[in-house]
């Protein structure tokens, strides 16, 4: 039982040293990773047009810019970039090429040293491309753009504080100014693929945003607080983790209690002796304090040895990012043990108090006065059908519920932890979020970044419908006609009184605003009317209702603010306008996947095996369905996968710990009932079914808690992560009944009976004769 405690104590020890630590790295590494990199207040990215910035000008003549350091880039994507001729890394917003020389941040190696220099021939990647399974140092890549091929040695990989984060999917590469001379000298690359990064320090932030508005061929535009955003994935799994060490510690207590009160009661007949000879109740309390301050000791020592590899495990995938600054690791986790061990000894004086209770006379009467006030069955046997092993143990969860209860808590807190996290996960892999990201639902989404760059880099009116036109003549040669169509996004200044503001206004003219959802008031019916999430009616002051001024081919168009949406996109700073709003589509500043449906309206089956047949007619992996569309671009559902895998290991242990411990506290404490047992005949196999039957009882119990308890527990805490993404409501989350409700309750059943049924088998040593023996 002590072992047991102790393995509590090491595993709560553990988690509240690596967690705390990891929340004062993740948290405090953020600021000092920006510090340390130079980045600025304000952040725009903007696209050349034939070559020239026009943002140069507006950025130079704007009042509010303190400081502005402009970083030149040549725009690529995933399919320029090569590892043995394959794509090596999927993404589908535009990457970024930077020379050495260009660079206006300091950049880190993997192993946090500045770089100064690189050599021709040699590269450094970022952001999505530090996938250290698919490429490592020394191994060689290939950049292919607009006729021009040169092979790299990968140098390392660097960590970029604005595009590091995987929520941002614009890797970074740093090359010498050399390599970039290159790619430089093809026409096609200076006038359509280059552009510019302006990093701008300001004393007024509202100001600069106002300023800035006159730039329309912004890509990105945030300030250094939203920026830090990107990285609240991070955050979040630091925080989990955190509260997956308070629940253990809770959980600790629990089985604390349990134990304390257990031993109190087995050890009556010394807590008299002592009594009778004089020691007072304080003395004896101080007994039992010193043999939980060792345990909790030996516990925290080995608990803080523990958590130094497992924080650097749950680090692993930032620090591949993000400079980390916390020296005070060791003291942060050494103060986190300390602290487990002062309340745990703490809790243990509390729970002690019952040795006032205990007197000289219950060491004579074996700790029993022999008066029993109520009855103690709840079930009568004979009103029961039930077989008798299920009759004893239904009747003793139900006789005695409060020594229960720790356990009915433990089970439900683990069963209630993972479907929360397989629901959270499993939401953003689901094709009900697609609204979120402002498009409707397709039957496959084929995104090409270099089709959408063709839209954006010309003159030509027509190109968009010239390229829509020719993705479906390739289907109805194929033989599976059907319609295409893509959402676009225009950089657009909105005005509402005083205030002023970018905002990405999304717009489709193959459908209707009335097709995508809303969350209050109504679709846009007119080309006057537009929506905005609840992020820019606040930054704005103004609610539906209200009338903006947007700034639409070089004129001033006033609309009508008809409906709030949520969206993931542009971290839940969008707007939609009407489809008859006329608005030149070479404007636009990014696009969303093409999306296809087919005319014969397939099924799933036939849309899979299409989804391969295009792979091969556009030659590219690009192509989607709807839920795995959604899975590639949320890109946090593989980290809440992660953690929920973590958490059920966690969870299976600490159940099979609690059953372990349980299960050996009630064989000691029914020691001479079992000896009545056996003495009338009831074979060992019987009586280890009876004890095995009554966790059986309690998991199905805190499985139908969880069962009632995990859709409000789960929106409790995962709307707060939609929200940090930028969808504050309005949508639905992914239920599987399956495995929400059978799966992972019957894999914490599992676990549970097996530990009951093995520590069980200790009855076997109990004898029938041990009816009266209290030792």
């Amino acid at each position: 039982m002590n072992v047991i405690l102790l393995l509590f104590v090491i595993l709560s020890a553990m988690f509240a040293s690596a967690s705390i630590n990891n929340m004062v790295s993740v948290y405090g590494g953020i600021d000092y990773f920006f510090d340390k990199a130079g980045m600025s207040d304000f952040v725009t990215l903007t696209l050349n047009s034939d070559g020239i910035n026009p943002a140069e000008d507006i950025i130079n003549n704007a009042k509010a810019v303190k400081e502005c350091f402009r970083e030149d880039i040549v725009f690529y994507n995933a399919a320029n970039l090569k590892k043995d001729g394959e794509i090596y890394v999927k993404f589908e917003n535009p990457g970024l090429m930077t020379s050495i020389s260009a660079a206006k941040l300091t950049y880190f190696s993997g192993d946090n040293e500045v770089i100064t220099q690189i050599s021709p021939g040699r590269i450094y990647l970022g952001g999505v491309l530090n996938d250290r399974e698919k490429v490592h140092p020394g191994d060689t890549v290939t950049i292919e753009l607009n006729g021009l091929s040169r092979e790299f040695v990968v140098e390392g990989f660097v960590k970029d504080p604005l595009f590091g984060s995987p929520f941002l999917g614009n890797p970074r590469m740093l090359m010498s100014d050399e390599d970039m001379e290159y790619f430089l000298s093809n026409e096609t690359t200076r006038n359509s693929n280059t552009g510019c990064v302006y990093y701008i320090n300001t004393d007024d932030m509202k100001a600069l945003k106002h300023d800035l508005t006159a730039i329309t061929n912004s890509l990105f535009g945030e300030s250094v607080s939203t920026i830090k955003l990107t990285y609240m994935l991070d955050m979040l799994t630091a925080a989990l983790m955190l509260v997956v060490g308070i629940g253990l510690l809770l959980i600790s207590f629990a089985m604390l209690s349990f134990t304390i009160k257990f031993t109190l009661n087995e050890d009556f007949r010394e807590i008299g002796v002592m009594k009778a000879v004089g020691l007072r109740n304080s003395s004896i309390r101080g007994l039992y304090l010193i043999k939980y301050l060792c345990i909790a000791s030996i516990g925290a020592v080995i608990g803080y040895a523990g958590s130094i590899p497992f924080a650097d495990l749950l680090l692993e995938s930032i620090s591949k990012r993000v400079m980390l600054g916390n020296d005070n690791n060791a003291l942060i986790g050494l103060v986190s043990a300390a602290a487990v061990v002062g309340i745990i000894v703490a809790f243990c004086y509390s729970c002690t108090k019952g040795i006032k209770k205990l007197s000289p006379v219950d060491a004579v009467r074996n700790g029993e006065t022999g008066e029993r006030f109520r009855k103690k069955s709840v079930l009568k046997l004979s009103k029961s059908r039930l077989p008798g092993n299920l009759f004893l143990a239904l009747n003793d969860v139900l006789s005695k519920p409060g020594q229960y209860v720790s356990m009915i808590i433990t089970f439900t807190l683990c069963i209630l932890l993972v479907t929360m996290l397989a629901t959270t996960s499993n939401t953003l892999m689901s094709d009900k979020l697609i609204s979120l990201f402002g498009e409707t639902r397709s039957d496959v989404y084929y995104i090409s970044t270099e089709k959408i760059m063709e839209t954006m880099g010309t003159d030509d009116p027509d190109v968009l419908d010239k390229i829509l036109d020719g993705i479906e003549d390739d289907l109805k040669e194929n033989g599976m006609p059907g319609k295409v169509h893509v959402e676009l996004m225009y950089t657009l200044p909105v005005e509402f009184g005083n205030e002023k503001m970018n905002v990405s206004m999304q717009q489709c003219k193959a459908t209707k605003a009335s097709d995508y959802q809303y969350i209050s008031g109504s679709a846009p019916m007119y080309a006057n009317e537009v929506a905005f999430t609840q992020k820019v009616l606040d930054e704005l002051g103004a609610k539906v209702g209200d009338k903006v001024f947007i700034e639409i081919n070089g004129e001033k168009r006033e609309c009508i603010i008809t409906a709030v949406f949520s969206s993931f996109n542009q971290m839940g700073k969008v707007g939609r306008l009407h489809e008859a709003m006329d608005i030149n589509v070479n404007d636009a500043s990014s696009a969303m996947a093409f999306e296809i449906n087919f005319d014969d309206h397939p099924d799933a089956g036939t849309i899979e095996a299409r989804i391969e047949q295009l792979k091969e007619i556009f030659k590219t992996d690009k192509i989607y369905n709807c839920a795995d569309y959604v899975n590639m671009s949320t890109g946090s559902a593989k980290t809440m996968s992660e953690a929920k895998d973590l958490v059920l290991i966690i969870a299976l242990i600490i159940t099979a710990l609690v059953t372990v411990l349980m299960e050996r506290s009630f064989i000691s404490k029914e020691t001479p009932e079992i000896a009545l047992m056996k003495a009338i005949g009831f074979k060992t196999r019987s009586i280890c079914a009876q004890h095995t039957l009554r966790f059986v009882v309690v998991t199905v119990i805190c499985a139908g808690i969880a069962s009632i308890l995990t859709v409000p527990v789960t929106k409790l805490v995962s709307d707060r992560i939609f929200a940090i993404m930028g969808a504050q409501s309005g949508f639905e989350y992914e239920i599987r009944p399956l495995e929400i409700f059978a799966v992972y309750p019957l894999a914490i059943a599992a676990v549970v009976i097996v530990s009951a049924l093995l520590t069980s088998l200790y009855i076997k040593s109990v004898r029938s004769d041990a009816m009266g023996n209290i030792e």
